[in-house]
């Protein structure tokens, strides 16, 4: 088998990029690095080079993702011009995310992880993303008097695990739209506001 020489960035890319195709394929488990080698044409020992496991190679995948994200929960709130619309318009990304092939191989990762997982704290910093822009989102609430003045930890909680139960719920649905998806969280942020809005955002 003829195999690459590329700059290292190069090689970094088509790995990722031949590894997520796999990923959705096949799964998390289901995918090897012999895969990986079949697909991009590169040596086992480039490979390794690159990434020491699929484990790692999940991960940067995992963490692109949410970098994407990010960045069109940044867009999305420029448009948005109260916090509760904001926390909409998350919600909504949220749900729609539900339809990424790579979320469902996200749950079957997750099972394999243990509670002493070295990759928790990997995981940990993916969420701490949504985390952050949730948490500032409510602060500027409860500043412009629109949220209620309950502490900013317990709120970022409640909404952070309003989200994540939600897509857990939606990922056992696989039959739903991107808009049934989106509309499910929206609908239970739209209830959470209810408790935490001291003007109801309808």
């Amino acid at each position: 088998m003829t195999r690459r020489r590329l700059p290292a960035e190069e090689a970094k890319t088509i790995i990722l990029n031949r590894a997520k195709l796999l990923f959705i394929e096949k799964g998390y488990d289901r995918t090897t690095m012999d895969d990986l080698c079949a697909s991009t044409q590169m040596s086992k020992g480039n490979l390794y080079h690159h990434f020491k496991n699929k484990e790692v190679l999940f991960l940067q995948l995992l963490t692109q993702h949410a970098e994407q994200m990010s960045q069109k929960w940044l867009r999305s709130i420029e448009q948005s011009t109260s916090p509760s619309e904001q926390l909409l318009e998350m919600a909504d990304l949220f749900g729609r995310d539900c339809e990424s092939p790579l979320i469902q191989a996200l749950e079957e990762y997750a099972r394999t992880l243990s509670s002493e997982s070295e990759s928790l704290a990997t995981l940990r910093e993916i969420t701490e993303v949504a985390y952050c822009a949730i948490r500032q989102v409510l602060q500027t609430g409860i500043d412009q008097g629109v949220f209620i003045n309950e502490d900013i930890e317990t709120l970022s909680f409640g909404v952070m695990s309003t989200l994540a139960g939600a897509t857990q719920l939606c990922l056992t649905m696989p039959n739903l739209s991107g808009d049934e998806y989106a509309a499910l969280h929206v609908n239970a942020i739209k209830l959470l506001l209810k408790g935490i809005s001291i003007d109801d955002p309808n």
